[in-house]
């Protein structure tokens, strides 16, 4: 009895782990950027770890990197002054990058659908993104 009691829980335990392993996978193959979003990536070409932003943000400072399937470099580390390029995913929104917290000083714009490197001004000293 004490036997078939410990072959069932040991059942049930891997049973999870495969779950959970399995779940795993599926989180890690959804880290691309998606309709709606504007993909905002810690190094030049889209590549390295990004954040997705979906709303305007008038101070990067308390939003942070996550790894995707274009690389993990910068996970973890703040979207404010460590952005190099910009994926726009949104269809009907373009997107302003700024200098400066609050939308202001020097910008620049990509629009809906459009990607590109930050020009020298931003790249890596951008502190807000608003939707335009």
């Amino acid at each position: 009895m004490r036997a078939r009691k410990f072959v069932a829980l040991a059942a049930t335990g891997l049973s999870a782990l495969g779950i959970g392993l399995a779940t795993s996978g599926t989180a890690n193959a959804a880290e691309t950027c998606t309709s709606g979003y504007a993909c905002l990536y810690y190094n030049s070409n889209y590549k390295g770890a990004f954040y997705r932003q979906y709303f305007d943000i008038p101070n990067y400072a308390n939003y942070y990197f996550s790894a995707s399937a274009a690389g993990s470099a910068g996970a973890g580390l703040s979207v404010k002054n460590n952005t190099a390029s910009v994926d726009n995913w949104d269809s009907y929104n373009g997107i302003r990058i700024y200098y400066n917290s609050g939308y202001q000083g020097t910008s620049q714009g990509i629009p809906a659908y459009g990607q590109a490197n930050l020009n020298p001004d931003l790249k890596n000293d951008n502190a807000s993104g608003k939707f335009y």
